[in-house]
């Protein structure tokens, strides 16, 4: 067994436990302090007031908080409110309509639930200070209940509070929930008094009809976006820039990152736009225009609306093309699976050359029209002439480079131009790709000036002159596969692979971030041959390495803490929980590092093997055995 820190309990149970009342005036019960955990009213008191830079306990109760309200924090419940924890209490107050107060005040603590507020439950028949309390809240809004702040609740109090809820834009219940009890803290009302919206108590007396609750400065939800935000909305931006003509490598992941700030730039570029990098009312207005355009040639055209996908798009509109392109007759191998990747690409060109336009891979407007036309006639062979085969491209996953271990042409093609460029292949060109063929390319690398890592990417591939052919059915990566999702929800990830690192290093695996403490499953069935102990100077921090009994080994990385029993020589079944998420070694991020080695080869891109197997949504551990 392994021990785990001991977990916060839920926030709002400490606070009902304490009474607190202290964001009203009104006196707290004695703070009670359980075994292991911070008291209520230290939670309150610490919660009420925090910002960028604050650590704790209360930190992480704020960001279990928010993550339990479906608002994604990344790095998870770490305890430390930096930039990420920021953007998510933005997005939460957006999303209930508070005011961004880049903190926690005393109405976003209340719709979080991490105090308990004496006003939410309040309803006509209700007595006492609370309601004294809650009809001086309307007061100052404008809101006058019959008879003044009486402690009453009756039929004046519920009008008025309907009155404001509606001004709120929330249900007009005329009794007090979480929300409102949050957008009475804050005062976060309409400029003009709302008339009463009830119906009058006498024939003589005629409501006002004229007020109306004062419009939002936007409608647009993406108005305020900038670097550092996560979420929904950063998704429907990225959807938007990519549909504009804006490269987004890792497509629309929701994460506004340097490379949807640097897309968001070049729009506001193209557009005449103040250069600021981050969402106003005028960027809002000319995107939402770009999405009208193109809305409107849809009308004539579907596929005027992928106008502008290229390689690393993902989503809804990367799945219209794949299937529209199988609609066509272009072969497109492993189906709709929303990833503009390589092979994707290779379709689109092979579309794209079969009718006779610049084959590049992205969908242009000749492209659009192309795929919207119905299929060209088929061409019949002249006499005694062979018919031309059909089009047949791979699809994302299963075109690549010739890769350590394999066998084969698409090796004996790489050695071929290793000769051509003047590098001594030692065994000379026989397909197999072993430790000399290997050495070669990384000879190669170092005199073309490349990243030296023995490994043929996208760069190293141009430079030599050769291109993507398909994987063999025998290829290390093609039996590249996983049986359980490494790690605990929730989490994230996006594609990073070969991404540069410190030393000239470049990334070989995929980051899973997620809170600290998370659990860390086996992958697959098979043997742990390695455990990594953080050190000074340690680059994997905690991890182990797990072969399975093919010989592929993955290895994972900076655990916080490795599960007892687990060490050199175990078995483990696909599932079993391995150690759990941490920060050791060269990072400072919660997370895990997970790389595939086929065969114990070299490593393989490991973003399409996990995506294949994603559940980033799921809490509950995999029933092992």
């Amino acid at each position: 067994m392994f021990t785990l820190r001991p977990s916060l309990p839920d926030p709002r149970r400490l606070a009902r436990l304490a009474g607190l009342g202290l964001a009203f005036g009104l006196a707290a019960s004695p703070a009670i302090v359980l075994p292991g955990v911070v008291s209520a009213a230290q939670v309150e008191v610490a919660v009420t007031g925090l910002a960028v830079g604050s650590r704790g306990d209360a930190v992480v109760a704020l960001q279990r908080a928010l993550i339990a309200r479906g608002i994604d924090v990344v790095g998870g419940a770490d305890g430390a409110f930096g930039p990420m924890t920021l953007s998510a209490l933005n997005a939460f107050q957006r999303s209930v309509g508070l005011p961004q107060t880049n903190s926690v005040d005393d109405g976003t603590a209340t719709a979080l639930g991490l105090v308990d507020s004496p006003l939410i439950g309040l309803a006509r028949g209700s007595r006492g200070d609370a309601v004294a309390q809650l009809q001086r809240l309307l007061i100052s809004l404008g809101q006058d209940p019959a008879g003044g702040a009486d402690g009453i609740f009756g039929s004046g109090t519920e009008a008025a509070l309907r009155n404001v809820q509606s001004a709120f834009g929330l249900s007009a219940t005329g009794a007090v929930d979480a929300n409102t009890a949050a957008r009475l803290l804050t005062g976060n009302a309409p400029a003009a008094p709302v008339e009463s919206v009830e119906a009058p108590e006498s024939a003589t007396e005629t409501p006002s009809a004229s007020a109306e609750p004062a419009a939002p400065s936007s409608d647009s939800p993406l108005v305020g976006l900038k670097y550092g935000d996560w979420g929904r909305n950063v998704t429907t931006l990225q959807e938007q820039l990519i549909a504009s003509g804006r490269q987004l490598r890792g497509g629309a992941d929701g994460l506004f990152g340097v490379v949807t700030m640097n897309a968001l730039k070049d729009f506001q570029t193209a557009k005449g736009l103040e250069v600021t990098g981050r969402v106003n009312e005028a960027t809002a207005h000319a995107l939402a225009s770009t999405s009208a355009d193109r809305s409107a040639a849809a009308a004539s055209n579907p596929y005027s609306q992928l106008v502008g996908l290229r390689p690393g798009a993902l989503g809804g509109a990367v799945e219209a093309l794949q299937q529209r392109l199988l609609d066509l007759g272009i072969q497109v191998r492993g189906g709709v699976d929303g990833i503009f990747g390589p092979a994707t690409a290779n379709s689109l060109k092979a579309f794209q050359t079969q009718r006779g336009l610049s084959a590049d891979g992205v969908v242009n407007s000749a492209t659009a029209d192309a795929l919207n036309a119905a299929p060209p006639a088929a061409a019949q062979p002249a006499a005694g002439e062979a018919a031309a085969p059909a089009v047949e491209v791979v699809a994302d996953g299963r075109v690549g480079f010739a890769v350590y271990g394999e066998k084969g042409q698409r090796v004996s093609d790489l050695q071929r131009a290793l000769v051509a460029a003047g590098v001594t292949v030692r065994g000379g060109v026989d397909g197999d790709f072993g430790a000399a063929t290997a050495s070669a390319v990384m000879s190669f690398q170092r005199s073309a000036g490349l990243q030296v890592t023995g490994v043929v990417n996208q760069a190293t591939a141009d430079a030599l002159g050769i291109g993507a052919q398909p994987i063999p059915v025998d290829s290390p990566v093609a039996a590249a596969s996983i049986d359980v999702f490494p790690v605990q929800g929730r989490c994230g990830y996006a594609d990073t692979w070969h991404a540069p690192r410190s030393g000239g290093r470049v990334h070989l695996g995929v980051d899973i971030i997620a809170a600290r403490g998370n659990l860390v499953y086996a992958a697959v069935e098979g043997t742990i041959t390695k455990v990594y102990y953080d050190s000074p100077g340690s680059l994997s921090g905690n991890g182990i390495r797990l072969t399975a009994d093919d010989g592929t080994y993955f290895f994972y990385a900076h655990f916080d803490t490795i599960a007892g029993g687990i060490s050199e020589g175990v078995r483990v079944q696909a599932g079993t929980v391995v150690g759990t998420i941490g920060a050791t070694g060269n990072t400072s991020t919660p997370h895990l590092h997970f790389e595939i080695h086929p065969g114990g080869g070299t490593a393989v891109n490991p973003y399409p093997v996990v995506k294949a197997v994603d559940a980033c949504e799921i809490t509950e551990p995999p029933v092992v055995g």
